[in-house]
């Protein structure tokens, strides 16, 4: 690795015990082997989160619109020869610090697609990219939250599209002496990329036992995690078009409120970083019976807000004396024809769930998510897309479960997952949400005044 550029990006938290020590070993084993290394602390860093608004794809390509370190970063990253990520593991995700970074990855990509190992990926803007290697430090050793972890660097992988990558899952205690073979041999393997059953099996199950509610509150709170933030009032927009991940969240608590259910909505804002939007989510929290957890997926896993608010629920849970009963249930959409590249995202709710001492309801995962609800109500006349009759089926058969206490039935995840079109093969499916989804972006750009051919605009080639 002689005279190679090592981008190490520093996820670690405030009050992290041995964890920058064993990234002293890390960067010490790096210059060893004579990397020029560039190291960003990212919690001391001011990094906007990814609004999910596609300006660094259809308005100045290759750039995000948020002028700040995300910049920086990516243009690092860009030009590297090995990427670190370094951070806690996190209910088997990252920790907030590094997912706000990651999330603005999406302006190293193409808004494109191409099929790999049958799935839908988007390309990479660079014929360049570096090795990616990701080292996760657990607390304690949790062998589930480790598999999760390196399935989603894994899938990280695939997506940023480098020539090789590694991870490595270490504990908070393990000897320094002997860390630095270990990541000696690390900076020169390379692990295999994580498809099909490695990732379909992450899919958790939900809690068999039923909750008996006769007699008692049922309260239900929907969190919003889509950065894009314009609210509903009910199932209808206020304001303008709400997000997917608001319209399905909203329609699955229109059918509980119909239940008899209390109900109540919040959408995570930047307000999130503050002291009064963090008293907000919490105190919000704490009166829900159920959770209704409603969120795209980003770079393979929770929105960085999501991810924020899921380590603020979990230390407030671990500073009460008595946790009350509360259930979880999680409804992800992704851009990708495939859902269960939505299974990552749900194994870390489910760990996030059995770590704050939640019982887990289960989890919805929908694939093509935009081109199914364009952010329209499902039931609109004007909605355009594919059909949506199973999307529809499956949330009133999980409202009609949850509302008698019981999880997520089967049919409903098999019924949300399934083709939308069930009398085309999903092949022909695929391809042509390929082709709608290239040209719909098109459009977009040329409404900017920007040409198919500066979308591939290259701006932090070395």
């Amino acid at each position: 690795m002689a005279d190679k550029k090592v981008v190490i990006l520093d996820g670690t938290q405030a009050g992290d015990e041995n964890r920058p020590a064993i990234l002293g070993v890390l960067s010490d084993v790096l210059k060893g082997s004579g990397a020029e290394i560039q190291t960003f602390t990212l919690r001391q860093m001011k990094i906007a989160h990814c609004l999910g608004c596609f300006g660094c794809w259809v308005e100045t390509p290759g750039i995000c619109k948020e002028a700040d370190a995300g910049r920086e970063i990516a243009k690092a990253v860009a030009q590297s020869d090995t990427t670190v990520f370094f951070t806690p593991v996190t209910f088997g995700g990252y920790s907030p610090e590094l997912k706000r970074a990651v999330d603005r990855f999406i302006q190293l990509t193409v808004p494109y697609f191409e099929v790999i190992h049958g799935e839908i990926h988007h390309p990479p803007r660079y014929a360049r990219v570096p090795r990616l290697v990701v080292v996760g430090v657990q607390r304690h050793p949790n062998e589930e939250e480790a598999r999760i972890f390196r399935v989603l660097a894994g899938r990280n992988a695939i997506n940023m599209h480098p020539a090789s990558y590694a991870v490595e899952v270490i504990d908070s205690e393990d000897d320094l002496a002997t860390l630095g073979q270990r990541f000696q041999a690390l900076l020169s393997r390379s692990d295999a990329m994580p498809f099909g059953e490695a990732v379909t099996t992450l899919m958790p199950a939900p809690d068999a036992s039923p909750i008996d509610l006769r007699g008692g509150t049922r309260r239900a709170l929907l969190i919003v995690g889509s950065p894009k933030t314009r609210p509903t009032m009910g199932s209808m927009p206020v304001g303008g078009t709400p997000s997917t991940s608001g319209v399905l969240g909203s329609y699955l608590l229109e059918r509980l409120k119909g239940s008899g259910w209390e109900t109540e909505s919040l959408t995570l804002r930047a307000s999130l970083l503050r002291q009064d939007g963090q008293a907000e989510l919490l105190s919000a929290t704490d009166r829900a019976d159920l959770i209704v957890l409603a969120f795209p997926l980003y770079v393979d896993a929770l929105p960085f807000l999501v991810t924020k608010a899921l380590d603020l629920i979990a230390t407030r849970r671990r500073g009460l004396p008595h946790l009350l009963p509360q259930r979880l249930v999680a409804v992800v959409n992704n851009g990708f024809p495939e859902a269960y590249q939505n299974a990552v995202a749900l194994a870390i709710c489910h760990q996030f769930a059995i770590r704050s001492g939640i019982s887990w309801a289960g989890g919805l995962a929908l694939g093509g998510g935009e081109s199914i609800s364009s952010g329209r109500p499902l039931t609109d006349p004007h909605r355009s897309g594919p059909p949506i009759t199973h999307v529809i089926r499956a949330l009133d058969m999980t409202a009609a479960a949850l509302a008698e206490g019981h999880s997520v039935p089967g049919s409903a995840v098999t019924m949300m997952a399934r083709n939308p079109m069930p009398v085309v093969p999903f092949a022909v499916w695929r391809t042509m949400f390929v082709k709608f989804g290239a040209s719909g972006f098109e459009q977009m750009a040329a409404e900017n005044g920007v040409s198919k051919e500066q979308l591939l605009a290259r701006p932090y080639a070395a």
